[in-house]
């Protein structure tokens, strides 16, 4: 099972949401989270695993005999355990010493987690870790629920009733046996604290602390795969060395830091000092495309695909080799690097270079940010993430992309065809309402073939865009013949223009169907009874990964609107949202597609639009809208109250089944 597929509820909630290449690009990533929480989880894993799973899940064995592998334990080791905070303490004494328990290893500190992910321990350096962000409020080690579970986790065999008299007796707190058997059968994060320092040095180093897996109703653990996590980072293989070496000579993290028994500092020594030696081999690397061309100064633009692991340092020694064949007749050299073909098509560069030839008389040419002599660079962030979208939504099979299109194409012809003849005829006011009785077909067309859909032959992907620019031309017709700023004389002009466009790339299709056609070799009989599936992507549906709090506030809103002298609008409103909040107010006119618009922020409890208008273009039946965006775009003071995905806000206003959780009021309205 992928990283990909695993579910809570029925729902897959385990994505990579985004990518870390550098240890300024984690700081940055992290910045809004840390400035908006207290309370924040991380784990950290050298490869994709497909489960979350503590050690006694990896044999039927271990789970069974859990209470009996801390007994023997105690018998064994029991002066070294004795000074062990509680039953929470012994547990992760055993946890750190290869002995499997029911705990989960999770930190507060971050850059901990991303050595965890970037780890060089002789496997899985060639495969992209993981980092886990979960933000959750956790339970103190004195916490009666820590008490609770981890001493079910040493004696299993002991009775709700039992476990209740033993609370009583060690911490003076009277629960019931149902809430005992509600605390066993619910899993919890244990906060970072000192006391589980003693005697376990690697907490301390670690800023570690614990994910308690607790029972399930078939005899298992709910694991932290029931907990979804905020955000999961990925660490592509290429850059884990570079970020190892960054955590090692910025935060002091590294093999010696993170395990403080002696013989760490051997490792870390030994991989300070070795010499590693690379020497360009054409197994790693292919030159996927080269062009030149001399007009003020000779351009070379080169294109290479390199290994997907390869350590970006190596990947730039590529580079280096390949681009000495060409500075003698280059200005210029423009440097493009992928790891696939399909990564070529789209655009989508790991690396992106820049040689300038120091004798050339530079005329405006700029290096990129990281300068290294005659080459500069820039890494690019989130083009795993990105190879990832394209692979499972973008690229489709050529007989199912040729179906797609000219099926669209056809279905439009009868639509392109009479406002042809509406043009031709010089029939203006005819033409307008045709377009705007029939704009929503257009707009059909038009959004069926923005979709991204491409194949991986890039002669056909060129061919493919000639049916985006014709509904895209059809599309701004609609939009032009609202637009009340054009004269008649210009706005007949300019559909003029759009119409011979049309026509332009009606002809590029049709000419060029015939021959593309034979390409994926497509029948007459497929083409009748093949209906392709994919005309709109499915957008990953929102997943509450912070849960709403008991104590969110209800937002409410009483909405007032009237007209000034001027015919314009004024909308205002009292709200109980927080101080800072963004708003924008739109009010659309029937039937159109915008109307005015304004962004407006929160004070004391009200808000009041600009005037809205130009006096003459709002009248009849309006929608009126107050639209909250998403927290991303919020002042961080509203989002520390309001929370990263607003969980402390409630109500009909909160819309949480989009991308991303933000707010809409709608009234319609007749001016």
């Amino acid at each position: 099972m992928s990283i990909l597929d695993i579910k809570i509820e029925g729902e897959r909630y385990m994505h990579a949401n985004d990518e870390i290449i550098s240890l300024a690009d984690f700081r940055k990533k992290l910045k809004r989270f840390q400035e908006c929480y207290d309370e924040i989880y991380f784990r950290g894993e050298v490869e994709e695993f497909p489960n979350r799973e503590p050690s006694i899940l990896r044999d039927e064995g271990y789970l069974e005999n859990e209470g009996c592998m801390y007994q023997e334990m105690m018998q064994m080791y029991g002066e070294q355990m004795k000074n062990a905070y509680r039953y929470i303490g012994k547990l992760a004494l055993l946890q750190h010493n290869n002995v499997p328990t029911r705990l989960l290893d999770i930190t507060v500190d971050p850059f901990v987690a991303l050595y965890f992910a970037c780890e060089q321990n002789g496997i899985a350096n060639d495969k992209d870790g993981y980092v886990f962000m979960y933000i959750r409020n956790g339970k103190s080690c004195n916490s009666p629920d820590v008490y609770i579970l981890s001493l079910h986790a040493c004696f299993p065999e002991l009775s709700y009733k039992e476990i209740a008299e033993k609370v009583w007796q060690k911490l003076k707190v009277n629960y019931t046996e149902d809430e005992i058997q509600k605390v066993i059968h619910t899993p919890l994060f244990v906060k970072r604290s000192e006391d589980l320092s003693v005697g376990n040095a690697r907490i301390q180093a670690q800023e570690g602390c614990f994910f308690i897996c607790a029972d399930d109703e078939k005899g298992g653990l709910i694991t932290l795969d029931s907990i979804p996590p905020v955000m999961v980072y990925r660490i592509p293989a290429s850059y884990k060395a570079g970020i190892r070496d960054e955590l090692d000579k910025e935060e002091k993290i590294n093999v010696c830091s993170i395990y403080p028994e002696m013989p760490s500092g051997g490792a870390y020594l030994r991989a300070k000092y070795r010499t590693v030696r690379y020497d360009v081999s054409e197994k790693d690397y292919t030159v996927y495309d080269i062009s030149q061309k001399t007009h003020c100064r000779r351009d070379t633009d080169l294109r290479i695909i390199v290994k997907e692991d390869l350590p970006i340092k190596w990947a730039k020694q590529i580079v280096r080799h390949v681009c000495e064949g060409y500075k003698s007749s280059s200005d210029v050299i423009w440097i493009y690097v992928g790891v696939s073909k399909e990564d070529m098509l789209l655009y989508n560069w790991r690396i992106t270079g820049r040689w300038i030839n120091p004798l050339w008389k530079n005329t405006g040419i700029d290096p990129l940010k990281e300068r290294d002599g005659e080459f500069s660079w820039e890494n690019q962030s989130g083009t795993s993430i990105i190879s990832e979208y394209n692979e499972k939504n973008v690229y489709k099979p050529d007989d199912e992309l040729y179906v797609y299109y000219h099926q669209i194409f056809e279905d439009s012809m009868p639509y392109i065809r009479q406002m042809f003849s509406l043009y031709a005829n010089d029939e203006k006011e005819k033409l307008y309402t045709w377009i705007s009785e029939n704009k929503e077909q257009i707009q059909e067309f038009y959004n069926k073939t923005t979709n991204g859909c491409c194949s991986r032959i890039r002669e056909w992907n060129e061919f493919i865009k000639h049916y985006s620019l014709l509904y895209i031309e059809l599309n701004n017709i609609c939009l032009e013949i609202e637009n009340r700023n054009w004269n008649p004389q210009a706005k007949w002009h300019l559909v003029g223009r759009k119409i011979h466009s049309i026509q332009k790339e009606k002809d590029v299709i049709e000419k060029g169907e015939v021959k593309w056609r034979k390409t994926p070799d497509v029948t007459d009989e497929e083409l009748k009874k093949y209906k392709p599936c994919y005309e709109n992507h499915r957008i990953r549906a929102f997943t509450q990964t912070i849960p709403v709090s008991e104590d969110a506030i209800e937002v409410r809103m009483e909405i007032k609107y009237e007209k000034n002298t001027e015919g314009k609008i004024i909308v205002s409103g009292k709200t109980n949202l927080f101080d800072g909040a963004q708003l924008l107010i739109s009010i659309t006119p029937d039937g159109k597609f915008y109307g005015p618009s304004c962004k407006v922020n929160c004070l004391n409890g009200t808000f009041t639009s600009v005037p809205l208008g130009n006096g003459t273009n709002l009248s009849g039946k309006c929608r009126l809208s107050i639209t909250m965006p998403v927290s991303s775009v919020q002042p961080i003071e509203f989002v520390k109250k309001s929370g990263m995905q607003y969980e402390n806000l409630k109500g009909d206003f909160i819309v949480r089944d989009g991308i991303s959780p933000s707010g809409k009021y709608e009234q319609e309205v007749v001016l």
